[in-house]
């Protein structure tokens, strides 16, 4: 493998009045000093301050072809020649490398350790430097299988973080911070007596300093990139701190007193301002590394502006109020008074309509079976039930007659105290609608339901109702050894030998159009007969369970979803599986708002 052209990083080897025969080589050699006031002797060779410099202006040297050697001149601690080195041996894992160090140095134990090609003392002279370039030059390096391991390693987490950066929740930029550094140490310091309009363009050249590298998408977005931040640095001048005198502060102390700091800034793009939570972060562990995390934080920004107009309002009010008193001294007494009165009864008025709340709550816990009278019928029963609000519109029916077991589960249109007043109508209905019947089941039940409730909405046959229910019926006749079920809009999962097999109910509802106004009695609701197994775990769930939005893609559960949950949860005992249903819904909803009422009731036969 043979390369064109060689290193030399920071050799001082040789002073500027020294004349070395390098027998062709003097083109191809590069100089790099570490130190800025340190000079190469050789006007051939050409020279640069520090690696980064060669790698960004290696396109413009004669020969785009990767060197042949490098020469690494310890002139500082062991660690600091260690850094160099292991960045070295990222960029050019192949090339041979030759430290050269005084022999009489203090830590040359430290350095001898390094994992180097070759060694060269000063002292040695120019000739044996010369000849140990020549024979690591002449050399096929390959890499080590330890090298091979470690880099496809740091290939694989350099895959990670990639992963991370680009799918990170915030915008994310990095850049290196040595020249950032230096310009805002010489440009903020001077001027910390400027005014924050003086502030702004100072802090834009200090970030126009930074050598922007990469950015993510949500970086893109919110800063209304036309250009990645490695092309252009554009949107530095389109950037305002909303307080550019504290944001000057942090930046003098970032690097030195601080690693991190946080602060809010504007930037247009558009015709639209967007304001942004940006911290900069210059790690200790990384060197020349800045790091910028960027939130979107205009929605608060919003408020809290709309909230300090608001105050100002307010206070405006407050003033020409004040105004009136002073110029209106009697009444003063009056107003204050009037004003205490007026806070009292805002407070009177909000703990009564709250415990008017709790006190309905209460009583529809008494007027509504409940989880006790389901079990007083169903013993091997399990309710799981999340209203959206304080009070629900989904309500349970359970009753007895003729030795048969009906148990009902119905969602009323709405929810909250509307829904609870809708609920409390329903299960007037379907009381008097299991009372009427000789033999009822869930199909009649729902018929006389159905029925009773347009003769109850006829009242007011010019108004518009919105109110509707849907139902589940089940009736069990233990004697016969089968279930009977019957929907509107309602459905029954049967869980058998941990398989669950779905009973659709009817499609409609129970509410009121101008076809059921007028054919009431004719609506049919399809009955469903199963025989039943010892073991066998019969469902019915209201639509607030089934249309809950969550999961990894933000969806509904939906009916096969919850099929599988329920047949996940049936080798449990009763106690456990109702636990762990509602553990997996509350699960499946996540951070999501509630989209419904949701109540789940299961029994066991």
């Amino acid at each position: 493998m043979k390369r064109e052209i060689c290193f030399m990083l920071s050799l001082k080897l040789l002073t500027p009045n020294s004349q070395v025969r390098w027998e062709g080589l003097a083109e191809r050699v590069v100089s790099v000093a570490d130190e800025e006031n340190d000079a190469w002797g050789v006007e051939t060779l050409p020279g640069f301050d520090d690696a980064d410099q060669v790698r960004s202006q290696w396109s413009a040297l004669p020969t785009s072809k990767p060197p042949q050697l490098i020469v690494l001149h310890a002139s500082k601690s062991a660690d600091k020649t260690g850094l160099n080195l292991r960045d070295i041996r990222s960029l050019y894992p192949l090339v041979p490398v030759i430290i050269a160090t005084k022999s009489n140095r203090a830590d040359l134990d430290d350095i001898m350790a390094l994992p180097a090609d070759d060694f060269h003392d000063f002292d040695s002279g120019h000739a044996m430097l010369h000849q140990r370039m020549r024979r690591c030059m002449a050399r096929e390096v390959q890499p080590s299988r330890n090298l091979t391991a470690a880099l496809k390693l740091a290939e694989d987490e350099a895959d990670v973080w990639r992963t991370l950066f680009h799918n990170a929740g915030a915008g994310m930029l990095t850049g290196r911070s040595h020249q950032f550094l230096r310009a805002k140490a010489k440009i903020l310091a001077a001027n910390n007596t400027k005014s924050s309009e003086e502030l702004v363009p100072l802090i834009r050249q200090c970030l126009h300093a930074i050598q922007w590298e990469l950015n993510n998408e949500k970086a893109y977005t919110l800063l209304q990139l036309q250009h990645p931040v490695v092309l252009s640095s554009e949107f530095v001048d389109r950037i305002v701190p909303l307080d550019a005198k504290t944001t000057a502060a942090e930046f003098n102390e970032l690097g030195m007193v601080k690693d991190s700091i946080l602060g809010e800034f504007s930037i247009e793009a558009n015709g639209t301002s967007t304001h942004l939570s940006i911290e900069f972060n210059t790690p200790s562990n990384l060197t020349d590394v800045i790091l910028v995390t960027l939130q979107d934080i205009t929605e608060r920004v919003t408020f809290e502006q709309r909230l300090r107009e608001h105050v100002d309002l307010l206070e405006a009010r407050v003033i020409e109020r004040t105004h009136a008193i002073s110029i209106v001294n009697n009444k003063l007494e009056e107003e204050s008074q009037q004003r205490k009165r007026l806070a009292e009864q805002v407070r009177k008025n909000l703990v009564h309509i709250t415990g008017g709340v709790i006190s309905a709550k209460r009583i529809l816990d008494v007027a509504l079976p409940g989880k006790a009278e389901m079990a007083s019928i169903f013993p091997n029963s399990i309710l799981v039930e999340r209203p959206r609000d304080i009070m629900g519109g989904d309500f349970l029916f359970t009753a007895e007659k003729n030795q048969r077991r009906t148990l009902a589960l119905i969602d009323s249109t709405g929810h909250g105290i509307p829904g609870a007043m809708v609920s409390l109508m329903g299960s007037t209905l379907i009381n008097r609608a299991f009372v009427a019947l000789p033999q009822p089941d869930p199909s009649s039940i729902l018929q006389h339901f159905h029925r009773d409730f347009g003769e109850r909405m006829k009242v007011n046959p010019g108004h518009l109702h919105m109110y509707g229910f849907d139902a589940g019926i089940i009736t069990i006749d233990d004697k016969a050894g089968v279930l009977e079920f019957a929907g509107a809009r309602g459905d029954l999962f049967l869980v058998r030998n941990g398989e669950t097999q779905i009973f659709r109910g009817t499609r409609g509802s129970i509410e009121i159009q101008e076809h059921s106004m007028r054919h009431a009695g004719e609506v049919a609701f399809a009955q469903h007969i199963v025989p039943f197994e010892p073991g066998d775990q019969f469902y019915m769930a209201t639509d607030g369970v089934r249309d809950q939005f969550g999961g990894e893609l933000n969806r509904k559960l939906g009916r096969k979803r919850l099929a599988d949950i329920l047949a996940d949860k049936s080798a449990l005992q009763r106690n456990e599986r109702e636990k762990a249903i509602q553990q997996t819904l509350l699960i499946w909803k996540g951070a999501n708002a509630k989209v419904d009422d949701a109540t789940l009731v299961g029994i066991e036969i």
